[in-house]
């Protein structure tokens, strides 16, 4: 009878502790303990749920602290989050009994805050012995792997020692000045095009893409971009240079099509003795040509490391634009044509398809963004 009032008391206590809150387990090996925690809410009689809730706990605890053991000695860079990993299961199932009180009666936990701080810096310090050791070499690949370390390193132990200095250092020493070059067409033009006047000009895009990659204040990517015309300005020495070029752009037409439409309308020509008007229907007859165009165009990338005279990326990028024009001229009365047939009559005398500038805008657009990515990629 003692037994069961204390029973009763654990359960009134755990009720007005808990209410209707329902535990759940952050990590899945610990989900057992976890519904034994909650069959005891639930039912606070249950003597089975008090008595698996003690072995389970343990069993836990047991578990999660051989696993820091393991980890701790292995060699496997990512030991310390592993070991996190299991410190934080066992800290999280401390916080849940705090909120208990009444299974306190039950287990004793113990608060893993100070273990858990001891790891963070062990790994802070680990890492920022390992940044230290790549700094030496002063070599940008070294540097970058630096820089990671410190920024590892600071993670553990936000302002671990001077590792925020030691992060803006790393990622200096890493830094390359990228000059990318005005966009060579190599005179791929054809004489047949005609000229609307809209200008291609290759600065344009090799501004936008010095702009897009982050220009001289680049902090996606350790590079820092300038145009040849700003380097020779600015007398940056380049560590890598970037050439584009045209490597060709082919254009095929069609046999021209040749076919007739008849068109009419009807006119006013006067009015009648009533004075309502009086019409009559004129014909004319379009005498159409039309052709169909394909221009194919690759342009060839390359970004070459001159300080140790290699090749660090190169690719060939490719597209096509294909479009269909047509003009006409005609026979019978002028007055049967509308608007759109004196557009087809007027395009008689003006050049034939698009003009060069027009095509190579219209590829470069289309291919922009891929050679964009293409360059990110390669200086990061």
């Amino acid at each position: 009878m003692k037994h069961l009032i204390t029973s009763m008391s654990l359960a009134v206590v755990l009720l007005s502790a808990c209410g209707t809150r329902k535990f759940q387990a952050s990590f899945t090996e610990d989900k057992p303990l976890y519904a034994a925690v909650n069959e005891l809410v639930k039912r606070p009689n249950n003597i089975k749920a008090q008595n698996d809730l003690k072995e389970l706990y343990a069993l836990s605890v047991q578990r999660h602290e051989q696993a820091v053991a393991v980890y701790r000695t292995s060699s496997d860079e990512r030991r310390w989050d592993k070991m996190l990993y299991e410190l934080n299961a066992l800290q999280e199932m401390y916080t849940h009994a705090q909120s208990v009180p009444a299974l306190l009666k039950l287990i004793h936990p113990n608060n893993y805050l100070q273990q858990l701080q001891d790891i963070r810096e062990e790994a802070a310090a680990y890492y920022y012995g390992k940044g230290a050791d790549l700094m030496v070499a002063n070599d940008r690949a070294q540097s970058l792997q630096a820089n990671d370390a410190f920024r590892k390193a600071n993670y553990y132990v936000n302002g671990y020692k001077d590792t925020k200095q030691l992060i803006e250092q790393s990622y200096e020493q890493s830094v390359v000045n990228v000059v990318v070059n005005r966009i060579d067409d190599d005179n791929l033009f054809f004489n047949t095009w005609g000229n609307t006047g809209i200008r291609y000009r290759p600065e344009d895009y090799q501004e936008s893409l010095v702009r897009e990659l982050g220009g001289r204040n680049a902090n996606i990517v350790p590079a820092r971009f300038y145009t040849d015309r700003d380097a020779n300005r600015e007398n940056i020495n380049p560590d890598w240079i970037v050439d584009v070029r045209w490597r060709n752009v082919d254009a095929n037409g069609s046999v021209p099509y040749k076919y007739t439409r008849t068109v009419s309308r009807d006119i006013q020509i006067g009015k009648d003795t009533a004075g309502k008007p009086v019409y009559k229907t004129v014909y004319a007859t379009l005498h159409i040509t039309r052709r169909t165009f394909t221009v194919n165009g690759a342009l060839d990338y390359r970004v070459s490391d001159v300080v140790n005279n290699k090749s660090v990326d190169q690719g060939l990028i490719s597209d096509n634009l294909s479009w269909d024009d047509s003009y006409a001229t005609y026979t019978g009365d002028s007055r049967a044509l509308d608007n759109n047939d004196w557009l087809l009559v007027r395009n008689r005398n003006s050049n034939f398809g698009p003009s060069k500038e027009e095509v190579l805008n219209t590829l470069m657009k289309r291919m922009y963004p891929d050679l964009r990515r293409r360059l990110e990629q390669a200086t990061s």
